[in-house]
């Protein structure tokens, strides 16, 4: 049975009524008098207590609890949020005369985020030098797009230009976040949380892997393919949709998920784990009304949205319902594209030119949004 907590309004008159039946010949409706603000106040305190009464009824389930109650949901399973992870890539160092870089020397971004030159080098006379760097901090905020301009604070002997390598600087991750209520995203913690509930840890089933993965950090999806290559051959497919904006991760991130998964796995289990093929879809939207930057950009924020609730990868595994998880047959369906840009914001009425049909996906491959055009 669902208890609903009164208004503050209704409590005030419940106050009000009490004191009129606790003390006969007392009204407070009437003015001046004390009784009125008397009843106010107590009004308000119940309505704080209720308040608090209900926040604590939501912490006892992992669906709504917040903050240090979800991390104790999560203790109760041996879970703990991911950490906070600095990002990582490379500089490029062009000198027009001999140039030294020590180890440990620090470069700042042009907002003042900092990064740590991770092993040192030098040239004999000008050219160009490429070292790797990670940020001193850490958080998403860290990451940073190629061709960066990047000035030197300490540990260069020597002039340069600095700017990111063609791969960025990527990797960082925030702190974990709670997650919306009822959600099973794995980006979250709530997610994780009742997906582990949901899922008894069975020492090598496709769901273990699904938790081992979503231990990494900046991991927000998981599919896991059975047997692709036989019997005892497992397949991995990590998600990274906060890092990357295709959701398909790097090579050395894909790297951090395996070496995690190494040390848990069964010791009979190939495991692979590799990156999906994107399979990059371009939109073509006709007749868009009304045809405003803004209703553009709110249409692209859902196709956006619809390509990482609806995508998924495919693979040769046997979908079931209580394993979504699964690599199996996968098509991208066209009429999620129609409803996507349907339901943006301030959108009238539209017709998709461009994909003619269903988007078929052969094994390893993802959905990925490509280029977007409004005719």
């Amino acid at each position: 049975m669902t208890f609903a907590i009164p208004s503050l309004p209704d409590l005030v008159e419940r106050a009000r009524r009490a004191f009129r039946g606790a003390l006969p010949g007392s009204d407070a409706w009437l003015w001046p008098n004390n009784i009125g603000p008397s009843a106010k106040v107590m009004g308000g305190l119940t309505h704080e207590v209720f308040g608090f009464a209900d926040y604590i009824a939501k912490q006892k389930f992992a669906l709504t609890a917040e903050g240090e109650n979800l991390d104790m949901h999560g203790a109760e399973l041996g879970l703990a949020r991911r950490p906070a992870t600095p990002s990582q890539g490379q500089a490029v160092f062009t000198a027009p005369a001999a140039l030294t870089v020590d180890p440990g020397a620090i470069l700042r971004r042009g907002d003042g985020v900092q990064f740590r030159v991770v092993a040192g080098g030098s040239l004999p006379s000008a050219g160009t030098l490429t070292l790797d760097i990670a940020s001193t901090g850490t958080g998403k905020a860290t990451m940073t797009l190629p061709g960066t301009t990047l000035s030197a604070v300490s540990g260069l002997i020597g002039a340069a230009t600095i700017e990111v390598g063609a791969a960025g600087v990527v990797g960082g991750a925030d702190v974990e976040k709670d997650g919306d209520p009822f959600t099973s995203d794995l980006g979250t913690f709530r997610g994780r949380i009742l997906f582990r509930k949901r899922n008894v840890p069975q020492g090598g089933s496709a769901a273990d892997y699904v938790m081992w993965a979503g231990e990494v950090p900046g991991v927000t999806g998981v599919f896991v393919e059975r047997r692709w290559s036989g019997p005892g051959t497992v397949r991995v497919f990590p998600l990274m949709h906060d890092l990357f904006e295709s959701g398909v991760p790097d090579a050395a991130n894909v790297q951090r998920v395996a070496e995690h998964i190494d040390v848990l796995a069964p010791a009979g289990a190939v495991v692979t784990v590799v990156a999906p093929v994107p399979r990059v879809i371009d939109v073509t939207i006709d007749g868009l009304v009304p045809a405003t930057t803004a209703v553009q950009e709110a249409v692209l924020a859902e196709l956006k949205a619809a390509f990482r609730r609806q995508g998924r990868v495919a693979g040769i595994d046997v979908l079931s319902p209580s394993m979504p998880y699964l690599a199996a047959s996968a098509t991208f369906s066209r009429s999620w594209i129609w409803q996507a840009v349907a339901n943006a914001s301030g959108e009238e009425r539209h017709s998709i030119a461009a994909p003619a049909g269903d988007i078929g996906l052969v094994p390893g491959e993802y959905p990925v949004l490509g280029a977007v055009a409004f005719t």
